[in-house]
């Protein structure tokens, strides 16, 4: 009689291939009685999920709804809610709107899995792919956990390796030209210079500054506080690290208390509890004005931005290396600037040549 199966190894694992297939599967198993026993209860088992992957990942990475979450509570673990927002929002993202989730998840092979990887490389950052692939390693994990799945193609698949880019600064002419005291220079509105100008003087990272609110602002002391960040998604909480502050104007500062100034003027939301940068109906700027309104920027300034490895991000590394350049005190501009360690003020540090001719000896 002709066997109902066959068994080859391959590397570590050993593989299966059923008479009616035409490709083979891993056992995840490492001898040969463990895959046969393996193969064998597959056999006996009924047929895997009929869904498309659509519809098998519905459920996942909703807070009340996710097999797997529910069971990660019920064993105990920690999970957050916020991690759980940010997974269902990739899923929306990258994995529902790709061609892989109408297929039938039981007919998904790891040659499948690799192609949609290979798809969102072209549209979306190492990290983002890693953490999205990251996903699908719990669905189709937890599937063959529960045995609605009849295999885990995700095994085997490592992450994407890559080289930290080297994040660019600018310098203070540089800085000075991007926000001139008589023009909007290369931003579109009083909103994005002001916005910007604000990272340059006061280094707050970008949730920060689009949660702050006019109750936050002393113009005639010229301090902001820090008191609260949006967190991606419409979530708003305590600044990172749980670090609330008060954070002095540093650079430009006359230029900035102008600014902000200007802007109460002209804004029609100037309650205490508005929201500095926001819409005419008072909801927030995000992530994607903030994005483009800098990439403008700099394509109007001729600035290179790739090239150098600049965001806006880099006001705050910008700052921390002008003050440390100029002597100021460390332990002060960790603090204002929202660090708890030496070492996360290091990463922010990057002198070039200019900033040692002032060590020559003649």
């Amino acid at each position: 009689m002709k066997s109902p199966f066959l068994l080859k190894k391959r590397g570590k694992y050993w593989h299966y291939r059923l008479a009616n297939e035409k490709t083979f599967h891993t056992t995840g198993k490492t001898t040969k009685p463990r895959a046969i026993e393996f193969v064998q209860e597959r056999i006996g088992r009924a047929p895997s999920s009929p869904l498309t992957l659509k519809q098998y990942i519905e459920p996942y990475f909703i807070w009340d709804q996710c097999p797997h979450v529910r069971r990660l509570l019920n064993e105990g673990k920690s999970i957050t809610r916020r991690y759980v927002a940010i997974r269902r929002m990739l899923i929306k993202k990258h994995i529902l709107t790709d061609s892989i989730a109408d297929r039938l998840v039981a007919d998904i092979r790891r040659a499948d899995l690799l192609d949609f990887r290979d798809r969102l490389l072209r549209k979306a950052g190492q990290s983002t792919v890693n953490t999205v692939m990251g996903i699908l390693k719990i669905v189709f994990r937890e599937g063959y956990f529960r045995e609605d799945l009849d295999q885990n193609p995700t095994e085997g698949i490592g992450v994407i390796k890559y080289q930290k880019k080297e994040v660019g600064i600018f310098s203070l002419e540089e800085l000075q030209l991007l926000f001139p005291e008589d023009s909007f220079g290369p931003w579109k509105d009083i909103y994005d210079r002001t916005c910007f100008l604000l990272a340059v003087s006061t280094g707050m990272r970008r949730g920060e500054i689009l949660a702050l609110t006019w109750e936050n602002v002393n113009l005639e002391e010229g301090f902001v506080s820090v008191v609260r960040a949006w967190k991606d998604l419409e979530e708003i909480g305590a600044p990172k690290w749980d670090h609330v502050r008060s954070v002095p104007f540093l650079l430009l500062s006359d230029r900035i208390v102008k600014r902000l100034g200007e802007l109460k003027e002209q804004s029609i939301r100037v309650a205490p509890n508005d929201l500095v940068f926001c819409y005419e109906d008072g909801s927030r700027f995000g992530g994607t004005w903030w994005r483009k309104r800098f990439c403008k920027a700099m394509e109007k300034a001729k600035i290179d931005r790739q090239a150098r490895g600049l965001s806006p991000h880099s006001f705050r590394h910008s700052l921390n290396t002008l003050l440390r350049d100029r002597g100021k005190d460390d332990a002060k501009i960790r603090e204002v600037l929202g660090w708890r360690q030496r070492r996360t003020q290091e990463n922010y540090t990057h002198f070039d040549i200019d900033h040692f001719k002032d060590l020559r000896i003649d």
